[in-house]
Protein backbone atom coordinates (compact mmCIF):
# COMPACT_ATOMS: atom_id res chain seq x y z
CA UNK A 1 0.00 0.00 0.00
CA UNK A 2 3.05 2.50 -0.26
CA UNK A 3 1.51 3.79 -3.44
CA UNK A 4 -2.77 3.79 -3.36
CA UNK A 5 -3.01 5.72 -6.56
CA UNK A 6 -1.61 2.84 -8.10
CA UNK A 7 -3.97 0.09 -7.01
CA UNK A 8 -7.13 -0.73 -8.82
CA UNK A 9 -10.27 -1.62 -7.03
CA UNK A 10 -9.61 -4.98 -7.12
CA UNK A 11 -6.68 -4.76 -5.39
CA UNK A 12 -8.15 -2.65 -2.78
CA UNK A 13 -10.54 -5.41 -2.29
CA UNK A 14 -7.14 -7.84 -1.41
CA UNK A 15 -5.08 -8.01 1.15
CA UNK A 16 -1.37 -8.18 0.26
CA UNK A 17 0.14 -11.19 2.45
CA UNK A 18 3.72 -10.07 1.22
CA UNK A 19 3.41 -6.28 2.27
CA UNK A 20 3.37 -5.80 5.89
CA UNK A 21 2.14 -2.49 5.75
CA UNK A 22 -1.24 -3.85 4.16
CA UNK A 23 -1.23 -6.62 7.14
CA UNK A 24 -0.21 -4.04 10.03
CA UNK A 25 -3.56 -1.41 8.45
CA UNK A 26 -5.94 -4.20 8.29
CA UNK A 27 -5.13 -5.35 11.78
CA UNK A 28 -5.08 -1.94 13.22
CA UNK A 29 -8.59 -0.95 11.32
CA UNK A 30 -10.15 -4.32 13.09
CA UNK A 31 -8.24 -4.07 16.30
CA UNK A 32 -6.54 -7.75 16.25
CA UNK A 33 -2.59 -8.73 15.71
CA UNK A 34 -1.04 -9.31 12.86
CA UNK A 35 -0.90 -12.97 13.30
CA UNK A 36 -4.97 -12.47 13.58
CA UNK A 37 -5.09 -11.19 10.43
CA UNK A 38 -2.62 -13.65 8.83
CA UNK A 39 -4.65 -16.75 10.46
CA UNK A 40 -7.75 -15.59 9.00
CA UNK A 41 -6.47 -15.25 5.66
CA UNK A 42 -5.44 -18.79 6.03
CA UNK A 43 -8.61 -20.15 7.03
CA UNK A 44 -11.10 -18.32 5.13
CA UNK A 45 -8.78 -19.64 2.35
CA UNK A 46 -8.73 -15.74 0.93
CA UNK A 47 -7.53 -12.99 0.78
CA UNK A 48 -10.68 -10.77 0.16
CA UNK A 49 -11.30 -8.24 2.71
CA UNK A 50 -14.75 -8.91 2.73
CA UNK A 51 -14.22 -12.88 3.50
CA UNK A 52 -11.15 -12.52 5.86
CA UNK A 53 -13.82 -9.61 7.87
CA UNK A 54 -16.17 -12.32 7.65
CA UNK A 55 -14.40 -14.71 9.30
CA UNK A 56 -13.35 -12.54 11.82
CA UNK A 57 -16.88 -12.20 13.11
CA UNK A 58 -18.22 -14.95 12.96
CA UNK A 59 -15.22 -16.45 15.14
CA UNK A 60 -15.71 -13.82 17.13
CA UNK A 61 -12.52 -12.29 17.51
CA UNK A 62 -13.97 -8.47 15.76
CA UNK A 63 -17.26 -6.67 16.48
CA UNK A 64 -19.31 -5.51 13.57
CA UNK A 65 -18.62 -1.84 13.57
Amino acid sequence: MNNTKLLTSKDQELISMFAEDEVTFWANKWGVTKETVKSAVKFSGSNSVSKVYTYLVNSNKVRLS
